[in-house]
């Protein structure tokens, strides 16, 4: 460390190295803290969480002290990363089989789809030209993990290419299906965790593991997001890529294969192909002229377009139609918006929804927006190549978390392999010896001129904030207001809704409501009482009710009510929905004593609000309710409340200036079971409870 200390550039790269490893250690002590709560009910865990502290807190200490310099110390230093490698690799394993166990449902239609498509395929089955249906009570995915159309109905087509459910057919054959498509997810990315690792320069391939195990990552890996299927591939794929042009012999075609084969798996990779494309031209330009430059894109392109038609070919000759229709589904705007991007600014803050395509339009043009920014600006965008689009996503109808990030470790991976080295053009491929050549035609790709440059950089600014302003200018068709709710008592959860609605525009429309709460639509409700068309400029009350339980929202929480319509293709959306963020506390919180039958207890439930600060609010009514939660089921308790007959639930009592409620509870009967009270308050207008207590269990004995 003197020579860091010193200031010089090896100094600095050490220094860079140790705070990498520093920070891997932490690494694996969150991954022992995020373990430890299983090692109850599967002590090997324990183990692994002693093993995965003790050698994280060891690498956090030794990357400050550990030597440099040395054939055997690099020795024993690689021997650690990797080591290290494996133990980071070996929680994550846990962790899947932890999360498996623990959730075996499928968490998304999307797996659901491929698994159950991998199934049809393997028995020769057309999976495009079968509906999916099936796959939802297979795999048991809840209704709030399908995708919907603006009418309410699920998407029940396979919307993926071919390889997206190929992949699974060799495990399915060797009779593997448990969890297939879950595992193979987690597998992907600890495939990636192991490339990231490898291919980051010396000094920070520490941050592979940190990256890797990134919760949201990780997250979408055990929760049925397919992204990080193709996430490996577009690594090979990022990897050195503009050696494609400069290269003569057949391995460069691993790249553009490896990306045509990611684009099997999904949609998203399709926009790579327009960015790559030009920065090979780019690239080759200078050495080879023009006309070579887009023979090697040329090349490029096919040899990608081959990989990417090999499995989907069968199926689109088979029947062209419902192949087409399957994988466009997630790029239509028949399906509801969502996710967190632009569109996030519509549905939850009630700008624009007005025109719902309008942000397919505004996509197309960031598209091509961003191409010409690339184009004007390279080479000093290529390190960028494999993230743009994610900005394109961004703005799309469909701008989920998934696609937003998945690329981000594949540009990385990008960044880190081709930029700062030369690229000298190879002269089988140029045509002419490299060392002969001129200056000027050996020369690494130049950005345009600066004022073509500034041109074509405004004009890729003002084209998109045009499109974005026209899109969150476009009101929203409907004006909804939340008038009334029904809730489920106990389980705190609203289970219908009245809902007035009236009509901005002056054509009729047909609206299909749901509800949006923590960020995501759930099943679309039932109407049980409203008109089905809702006339221009005319206003109505619906009353919703919910199709399931998943789809009925808690009660202590907010959400808003949303209503699609297909024509427009729009969202309208009421304002949040807040039933009370007023609750309640008991004092004491727990006895931990059995308590005679006669002696009283006096109980006082605090009024508090959304941090737990206390309400000084007096006469305020508060509900105290008892019961019995026997192993057969609910039993009538006997005790005495504030001296009412035995037995009686609620009973009521009103707060004093302190906002506090006292009750007086008193056993008339010793029961092998506890007594079990809650206490809540109740909106004075609704009439629904909310705000409840935790519960206060009392054991009567002789």
């Amino acid at each position: 460390m003197a020579q860091a200390a010193a200031g010089t550039p090896v100094g600095r790269r050490e220094l860079v190295s140790r705070l990498a490893w520093a920070l891997s250690g932490a690494v694996l002590l969150d991954w022992a803290v995020q373990l430890l709560g299983s090692s109850t009910t599967y002590p090997w865990v324990a183990a692994l969480v002693v093993a995965a502290g003790g050698w994280g807190l060891a690498t956090a200490l030794a990357c400050w002290s550990w030597p440099s310099g040395g054939r055997r110390t690099r020795r024993w230093g690689e021997a650690w990363a990797w080591a290290t490698v494996g133990l980071v690799l070996a929680c994550y394993a846990a962790w899947t089989f932890l999360q498996l166990h623990a959730a075996p449902a499928y968490g998304t239609d999307e797996i659901a789809f491929d698994q159950y498509a991998a199934s049809l395929a393997r028995h020769g089955v057309d999976p495009y030209t079968r509906s999916m249906l099936r796959a939802f009570t297979l795999y048991r995915v809840s209704p709030d993990g399908f995708t919907y159309h603006l009418d309410g109905t699920p998407v029940t087509t396979l919307s993926y290419p071919a390889l997206s459910f190929l992949a699974y057919v060799p495990f399915l054959l060797l009779g593997w299906s448990t969890q297939l498509a879950v595992v193979l997810n987690a597998l992907s990315w600890a495939i990636a965790m192991v490339v990231l690792f490898v291919v980051l320069p010396r000094e920070v391939r520490a941050l592979g593991l940190a990256v890797g195990s990134i919760p949201v990552f990780v997250g979408y890996a055990i929760g049925g997001v397919t992204d990080l299927l193709y996430v490996p591939l577009l690594m090979g794929a990022a990897h050195g890529w503009t050696s494609f042009v400069h290269r003569g012999d057949r391995r460069r075609y691993l790249g553009p294969v490896l990306l045509g084969l990611a684009m099997c798996i999904k949609q998203t990779p399709w926009l790579l192909a327009p960015f790559l494309l030009a920065g090979l031209v780019l690239e080759a330009r200078p050495a080879m002229g023009w006309r070579r430059a887009l023979g090697q894109a040329a090349r490029y392109s096919v040899a990608a377009g081959g990989a990417f038609a090999a499995p989907n070919l069968p199926y689109l000759l088979a029947d062209p139609g419902a192949w087409w229709r399957g994988v466009l589904t997630p790029l239509s705007g028949s399906v509801v918006p969502a996710g967190q991007g632009l569109v996030g600014l519509s549905v939850f803050l009630r700008l624009g929804g007005g025109s719902i395509r309008a942000y397919t339009v505004l996509s197309v043009l960031v598209l091509a927006a961003l191409l010409s920014a690339y184009v004007a600006t390279y080479p000093s965008a290529r390190a960028v190549t494999f993230l743009v689009p994610s900005a394109v996503l961004f703005f799309a109808t469909r701008s989920f978390g998934s696609y937003l990030v998945s690329l981000l470790p594949v540009a990385l991976v990008g960044a880190v392999t081709t930029e700062g080295r030369l690229r000298p053009a190879v002269g089988r491929l140029a045509g002419r010896d490299p060392a002969a050549a001129a200056p000027s035609r050996l020369a690494p790709a130049r950005a345009p001129a600066g004022r073509a440059r500034a041109a074509v950089l405004a004009g890729a600014v003002a084209l998109p904030s045009a499109g974005a302003a026209l899109a969150l200018a476009q009101g929203a068709p409907l004006s909804l207001r939340v008038t009334g709710l029904r809730t489920t008592g106990q389980l705190a959860t609203v289970e219908q809704l009245e809902v007035r609605a009236r009509n901005l525009t002056d054509k009729a429309l047909r609206p299909s409501f749901t509800v949006d709460e923590g960020g995501a639509v759930t099943s679309f409700w039932l109407v049980t009482k409203g008109p089905a068309v809702l006339a221009a400029r005319s206003s109505a009350t619906y009353t919703l009710q919910a199709p399931n339980f998943p789809a009925q929202p808690p009660i202590g929480g907010g959400f808003e009510v949303m209503a699609f319509t297909s024509r427009p293709q729009s969202v309208s959306e009421s304002a949040p929905y807040l039933p009370g963020t007023e609750h309640l506390a008991l004092d004491p919180e727990a006895v931990d004593a059995p308590v005679p039958v006669g002696r009283p207890v006096l109980v006082r439930a605090q009024l508090l609000d959304q941090l737990d600060r206390p309400i000084h609010e007096a006469g305020v009514p508060v509900y105290l309710g008892q019961t019995i939660y026997d192993q057969q089921g609910l039993l009538y308790s006997e005790a005495v409340v504030n001296g009412s007959l035995p037995g009686e639930t609620p009973v009521a009592a009103y707060t004093n200036r302190e906002g506090l409620a006292s009750f007086v509870v008193v056993g008339t009967q010793a029961s092998a079971d506890p007594v079990y009270f809650e206490a809540n308050l109740v909106n004075p207008r609704k009439l629904y409870p909310y705000g409840y207590s935790p519960i206060l269990a009392l054991r009567f004995v002789r």
